[in-house]
């Protein structure tokens, strides 16, 4: 529960501190003394977020701390220690410094926090129910989660939007790999078309320059022929040819190694010599034998050459880049055929995705329409003791396709006696949509964990012996909550266990806004205020006292 408030330098609140107690509490006061800036204020606190037009005229910053007791919910606390934040027993203390430069902060338990975090933490401490909700109400969207709450479905729905909207996820993927895999189809043909063109050239990486040198060669043969055969005969073949010389000149040179052996070197050149020329005689010869010009192996060249010159146009400047450019087609074709194989699979968990929400989503409905049932009878015997006993209040429920909710779509609708139910817009006044409100909120109040109840002039378009009710029906939430009410009827004000007055005051000649609790007296004169305005007559007192009595009760 809330047990303590400070804020500082908040809208027109200079500073104030406020001592929060359990069972019924109201807040009173003139139009515009600051009593809906107080429940802001809680807003923040359970992670609203904040604007800088929050901070008071002249001052560099708000500041809002909360103290919250008797935590209970061990979840809760071990959600605080995955966070990092000491969980300081059974209390938690909030604080929020909102900058007018925009710079602002949050501490948990002392510990320097973000929103998402408070938001996390502390959204389950306090329920705020302000006069927004009755637009809520008319929302046909919120009523499928007010039954939910009441039927406590909260874990089993959250089940099936998480699945759904996994399924969504996998539903986008799938498309878009059919459409990955539909434009590789397209260009699967013409890949194929490519990759049998390559493979059927039978290409090898630097053919192309070995065949040129081939087309050279035959296409200078006999020029080839004739210069090798003319360098084969200088050597050898020929009467005085080299080698032939070249034997008389070493036959010299031995005989004058005998008689002079320092010729021995000379001779032996000449020697080497010959064996060098013998050896190149023999690579002419060979070379010149091997030289044959081949018209259909000259064209056969050509046409590899021209071959491979298309292909060079297509796919690459050099048969490495063709052969390169296989590679790529032979891994876009192998990627398509896992494409597909991953179509299959991602189409197979949709499937099993789908059944499971189909079923949890079946025993939603079930379970949906058995607690539109309790919740239709419980709002009516509330409705009944609100001066309502004569509306009939229904819980439609349709079937529609699947979606984040399930099968479901609900629609509250309430009627006079023996007419059709219709939907609250076309039928409610602002009258009975608070009181409707707060049927509906009674009865969730059964299941609902939250400590603190807050209602923001939730009264409006009612008076009379149905406000007296509402008090009534407030004053019984408190039994099991803490319930604040900010309220402009005495009827509701009577009720309370605890009384404060917001007023309008000047400070250093600025306005400002100033909460006090009242005493018995003080409550009574508050509630005369409240009857007939600010002459406090014998009359009124007198009246103002015997609702503070009764209202005690």
């Amino acid at each position: 529960m809330l047990r303590g408030l400070r804020v500082k330098d908040f809208a027109i609140i200079n500073e104030m501190n406020l001592e929060f107690r359990e069972g019924f509490t109201v807040f009173t006061g003139e139009t515009g003394a600051g009593k809906s800036i107080l429940v802001d204020a809680i807003g923040l606190i359970i992670g609203g977020r904040a604007a800088t037009d929050v901070v008071r005229d002249g001052s560099d910053e708000a500041v809002i701390e909360a103290i919250f007791e008797d935590i209970k919910d061990d979840g809760l606390l071990e959600k605080i220690g995955r966070y990092g934040i000491d969980p300081g027993g059974d209390e938690v203390l909030i604080r929020r410094n909102i900058s007018a430069n925009g710079k602002n902060r949050i501490y948990i338990n002392g510990t320097l926090s973000t929103l998402s975090m408070l938001e996390d933490i502390c959204s389950g401490f306090v329920d705020i129910h302000g006069q927004h909700e009755h637009q809520n109400l008319l929302k046909k969207e919120m009523h499928i989660g007010y039954l939910d709450a009441y039927g406590r479905l909260s874990n089993l729905k959250n089940r099936v939007r998480e699945k759904y909207h996994y399924l969504h996820q996998l539903r986008g993927r799938l498309n878009r790999l059919e459409e990955d895999s539909k434009a590789k189809r397209d260009k699967e043909e013409l890949s194929r078309y490519q990759l049998t063109e390559i493979k059927g050239a039978g290409l090898k990486a630097g053919e192309d320059r070995e065949l040129a040198l081939e087309r050279e060669i035959m296409s200078h043969s006999k020029r080839l022929s004739a210069l090798s055969d003319e360098a084969y005969c200088l050597i050898y073949g020929n009467d005085g040819a080299i080698l032939s010389e070249l034997s008389k000149l070493e036959g010299n040179l031995t005989e004058i190694s005998e008689i002079d052996p320092k010729m021995n070197d000379t001779a032996e050149l000449v020697s080497s010599s010959k064996v060098n020329l013998r050896e190149a005689s023999d690579r002419i010869r060979r070379f010149r034998d091997e030289i044959r010009y081949d018209p259909a192996r000259l064209e056969e060249i050509e046409e590899r050459l021209h071959l491979i010159e298309k292909l060079k146009k297509k796919y690459g400047p050099t048969i490495e880049d063709i052969l390169a450019c296989q590679l790529k087609v032979e891994k876009e074709l192998a990627d398509r055929e896992h494409s597909d194989q991953d179509i299959k699979a991602l189409q197979k968990e949709i499937d099993r995705i789908l059944t499971e929400i189909e079923t949890e989503a079946s025993e939603l409905s079930k379970l949906r329409e058995n607690a539109s049932g309790e919740l239709e009878r419980e709002v009516m015997q509330e409705l009944s003791l609100l001066q309502m006993e004569n509306t009939k209040f229904v819980v439609s429920i349709d079937r529609v396709p699947l979606s984040q909710n399930g099968f479901d779509s609900v629609e509250f609708l309430i009627a006079n006696v023996n007419e059709e139910p219709r939907a609250l817009a076309r039928v409610a006044s602002g009258g009975e949509l608070s009181r409707l409100m707060l049927a509906i909120k009674s009865r969730l109040s059964s299941v609902d964990s939250v400590g603190t109840m807050i209602f923001d002039e939730v009264d409006a378009g009612i008076g009379g012996r149905v406000a007296e009710e509402v008090g009534r029906r407030l004053k019984s939430l408190a039994r099991d909550h803490q319930v604040c009410c900010v309220t402009h009827l005495p009827q509701i004000a009577a009720m309370a266990d605890t009384h404060y007055c917001v007023e309008k005051i000047l400070v250093d000649k600025r306005v400002a806004t100033r909460i006090k609790r009242l005493d018995d007296q003080g409550r009574v004169e508050e509630i005369s205020r409240m009857l007939g305005g600010k002459d406090k007559t014998k009359t009124a007192l007198k009246y103002a006292e015997e609702m503070v009595r009764l209202g005690s009760r």
